[in-house]
């Protein structure tokens, strides 16, 4: 796979990725009635970090659609930062690991493409 398909693939992964968890915020506009109190405050939280994670997402795949190296810097820090979150947050975390799998391998494809580790 060439450096430019590997970038265009992590890309649309994190525009994907971002669009979900920008929807977490909806989660804020669900009727209280029907959530218990005990976990009110802590699904606000979560909609919350769902809702800057998902904006941290779409930005860095506008960065890497436009081919700017921060871009791949900053999709790996998420990517590793969700690598380590994701085990708490079950069942959700499952997606979000095969979605970070994905971009991982794609950009660290792009960076590095087919390079031996031994020349």
């Amino acid at each position: 796979m060439n450096r430019t398909t590997s970038l265009k693939i992590a890309s649309i992964f994190f525009f994907l990725f971002g669009i979900f968890e920008v929807f977490g915020l909806l989660m804020l506009l669900i009727p209280t009635e029907f959530v218990p109190t005990a976990f009110e405050a802590q699904s606000v939280f979560w909609a919350l970090m769902s809702g800057i994670y998902g904006i941290s997402r779409i930005i860095a795949g506008y960065a890497i659609w436009s081919n700017l190296k921060w871009g791949m810097a900053f999709g790996l820090l998420l990517c590793v930062t969700t690598m380590i979150v994701a085990p708490t947050i079950v069942p959700f975390g499952v997606i979000d690991l095969i979605f970070t799998v994905v971009i991982s391998i794609s950009l660290l494809s792009a960076w590095y493409g087919n390079e031996k580790i031994v020349q």
